[in-house]
């Protein structure tokens, strides 16, 4: 079983997620903001972390510098989402994100995302 961090702070969005983690077997765990999850990620030390970009306290691209800063959490698998991202290609972040995804996304490509890194229960 994994853990996966789920970050974003719309409520439903994190709910809808945390229900698709669960339903796959894993645990979900929640944050609203880049600031609590970083708290968490350090805590809980998460398999995958998927973060919306634009939350407040710390964004997105912030947390993931900071993870990518920290040894023990650095090769965590992180997925960034947000509407704003190019229909076509992927942003150009540095460092880069694991995977990006467009919002909305569907039911399916998060379950593909989670099947694809062999987040097996």
């Amino acid at each position: 079983m994994a853990k996966v961090l789920i970050v974003d702070d719309e409520a439903p969005i994190v709910d809808l997620l945390a229900d698709i983690v669960e339903d796959h077997g894993h645990t979900a765990l929640r944050a609203a903001d880049g600031v609590a999850a970083l708290e968490l990620a350090r805590a809980a030390r998460p398999d995958l972390i998927i973060a919306d970009v634009m939350m407040p306290l710390l964004d997105g691209y912030s947390m993931l510098r900071a993870l990518r800063s920290e040894p023990d959490l650095a090769q965590t698998t992180v997925v960034l989402v947000s509407a704003a991202f190019p229909r076509v290609g992927q942003p150009t972040v540095t460092p880069p994100a694991d995977v990006y995804l467009r919002k909305p996304f569907d039911i399916a490509a998060i379950e593909g995302l989670l099947d694809r890194l062999a987040l097996q229960p």
